[in-house]
């Protein structure tokens, strides 16, 4: 079955998508809308597809079968509800907003219509990870340490804390899903944000250049995530899972896992391109009608923002929030 696709987006983000869905033999590119017209008819072209001239026309059950949203998370809108009313199956990059009360109501409408949906945390798809989760299922962690450092995306959108979510927000959740999807749900945080380095390099940015977070699972483990998005000389990212017994080891956004315990130490570097297995496998949940090869549907990515925004809160409470 060829699954019949359409693209809302034609950035960065959306062209990624595009060269993973021309190697699945099962995607056809059939159209793609963004507000830019230019950018959304170049990107068509350089796939085969139309350029649509808006979103209602794009959203036509008759002619895509599902929809890979990829604009902003501040120009998201009801995009998802729309396409979820006309049984069109969403793929929806992260984060999925900056208000959980809004990505509530849209997690209730995708689950009420029965749709196939998936959220864009594809650092999941990495057989190392999944490895690590296997790993880790049964074992007791007392401790986990999350980090990410590197430097600022030059869009104005990003830089502006009422249209990106901040760092935390955009980039770092693929650390704070990583520890979710391998150690459990948080149950509270702590937090806080600074903003000594930003205005030298982006005097109109209003995000924070870094963060230092604190919280708890609730199997009982703590642990921390710290962050900076102005941080040239020194980037990347890893998270740390401690146990009486073992140390699981996480880097390069997932490539690398090293497992040490009593019996030996492993270390693990994938070949494989989690974008490319994460696009592979909402292809095939939309042919085959099972979400089985989903490893992130939307009520989970919903809980991963749900941190991200309490973070943010208890930063402004000064105190402790629980999720």
């Amino acid at each position: 079955m060829s699954v019949k696709i359409g693209m809302i987006g034609a950035g960065g983000i959306a062209r990624s998508h595009l060269s993973k869905l021309q190697k699945i033999e099962q995607a056809t590119i059939v159209s793609i809308y963004d507000v830019n017209r230019e950018s959304a008819v170049q990107a068509a072209e350089s796939v085969g597809a139309s350029a649509a001239d808006d979103v209602d026309s794009l959203l036509n059950s008759n002619e895509i079968d599902a929809v890979f949203i990829c604009t902003p998370q501040f120009a998201r809108d009801d995009l998802e509800e729309r396409a979820a009313r006309k049984g069109i199956h969403v793929f929806v990059e992260k984060p999925l907003g900056l208000d959980l009360e809004t990505v509530q109501r849209k997690e209730k409408a995708i689950a009420e219509s029965g749709i196939i949906h998936s959220v864009g945390y594809c650092l999941r798809y990495f057989d190392t990870v999944l490895k690590a989760k296997e790993y880790l299922q049964g074992r007791t962690i007392h401790l986990v340490q999350a980090q990410r450092f590197g430097t600022t995306h030059p869009a104005l959108w990003w830089r502006t804390q009422s249209m990106s979510g901040g760092h935390l927000a955009d980039a770092v959740t693929h650390q704070v899903d990583m520890v979710r999807f391998l150690a459990g749900d948080y149950r509270d945080v702590t937090a806080q944000f600074g903003s000594n380095s930003i205005a030298g390099v982006f005097p109109d940015a209003t995000i924070a250049d870094a963060g230092a977070v604190t919280f708890s699972l609730k199997n009982g483990a703590v642990g921390t995530i710290t962050e900076s998005c102005v941080s040239p000389h020194h980037g990347g990212s890893e998270v740390k899972f401690f146990g009486p017994d073992f140390f699981v080891h996480l880097t390069g956004n997932g490539k690398t896992l090293t497992i040490v315990d009593k019996e030996d130490k492993v270390t693990l570097t994938s070949t494989q391109d989690p974008s490319l297995e994460q696009d592979k496998a909402f292809i095939e949940a939309v042919a085959t009608g099972s979400r089985e090869p989903i490893l992130c549907g939307y009520a989970d990515g919903m809980q991963t923002l749900a941190f991200s925004l309490a973070a943010h809160r208890a930063a402004e409470l000064g105190s402790k929030v629980t999720l």
